[in-house]
């Protein structure tokens, strides 16, 4: 599944607006969407609003009250999504017809939807298999857990941590490291993986018995993940994601790409971020001017002073 479109009506913190994700006439998503602007424009808070929209059609976790939503002086608000899913999709809703249009309607205490019930039952299935696509989020945020009780590895005790900001959803990671020495093809994935994002770093595997010793830094020493760089850290948060979800078919929203990587590698690191799976959908909030130098611009939402300037 994909985003074609998103409008958002009396949301607080944004204008009433339309933006579009795709081509509108061709009914074609963008694979990859940028949303820029100056500080405080509402980057972040269009990614965090889809998120709730999404939250309050077909949720992974608790039930959203819509106060939070609201803009001040309101007593409702709306925002409408337009889906495209792929043939699987269209069998598993029982539609005869890509497109599928949504409504999340928030109200001060309660929140409702209007969609088709078929496609719903396609948006809030949570599985660790690439035929099913999913939603992720990278916050601003995003960083490796301190030293503790790692979180288990199945769906369901991961789907109620994917859309939240909350740190501990990377907390994950430390379990999925011990396992790798047992289950080749994950860890191949996950070298893979993290050698692209951050090409001076390496998975080696377990050094000297210890299970979280397994990376390499410039070929240095191994090293756990908790003495890696900012940016080494935070490849190790994306590819371990990747490599326990699977993002084929999905649509993977990451806020300030910038906090992985300096502005002479974000073109690469883009495209080592695409390359994580097949079919997947990238929207990204950022103010990096390489990384919107990098796209077409029909594939940039420029917001500047509450507007939305699309491709321009």
């Amino acid at each position: 599944m994909k985003l074609l479109r998103a409008t958002f009506l009396s949301i607080r913190g944004l204008p009433d607006i339309t933006c579009e994700l795709g081509d509108p006439l061709g009914g074609v998503p963008h694979d990859v969407v940028v949303v820029t602007g100056p500080p405080a424009s509402g980057k972040t808070r269009i990614l965090e609003a889809i998120l709730a929209a999404k939250e309050v059609l077909a949720p992974y976790g608790p039930m959203l009250t819509g106060e939070a939503w609201i803009r001040e002086g309101e007593t409702a608000a709306k925002i409408e999504l337009t889906f495209v899913i792929d043939p699987d999709e269209q069998r598993a809703a029982g539609l005869d017809q890509p497109l599928v249009r949504t409504e999340a309607l928030f109200n001060q205490r309660a929140c409702r939807r209007e969609a088709d019930e078929g496609f719903l039952s396609v948006l809030e299935k949570y599985e660790h298999d690439p035929r099913y696509g999913k939603i992720e989020y990278f916050p601003s945020n995003r960083a490796l857990p301190p030293p503790g009780h790692p979180h288990g590895l199945f769906a369901i005790e991961q789907r109620l941590w994917r859309i939240t900001r909350d740190v501990r959803k990377y907390n994950f990671v430390p379990r999925l490291l011990m396992e790798l020495s047992t289950d080749p093809n994950r860890a191949g994935r996950f070298a893979t993986a993290l050698s692209s994002l951050c090409p001076t770093l390496q998975y080696v595997g377990p050094s000297g018995g210890d299970f979280l010793r397994c990376f390499s830094s410039q070929k240095r020493t191994p090293s756990t993940a908790n003495e890696l760089s900012t940016t080494e850290s935070d490849a190790v948060v994306i590819a371990a994601t990747a490599t326990l979800l699977h993002f084929e078919k999905s649509i993977v929203f990451v806020d300030r790409p910038e906090n992985s990587v300096d502005e002479r590698s974000i073109g690469a690191w883009l495209q080592a971020l695409r390359g994580l799976a097949s079919d997947v959908q990238l929207i990204l909030a950022t103010s990096s001017p390489a990384l919107v130098a990098s796209l077409d611009s029909r594939a940039v939402l420029q917001l500047a002073g509450g507007t939305q300037e699309h491709g321009q």
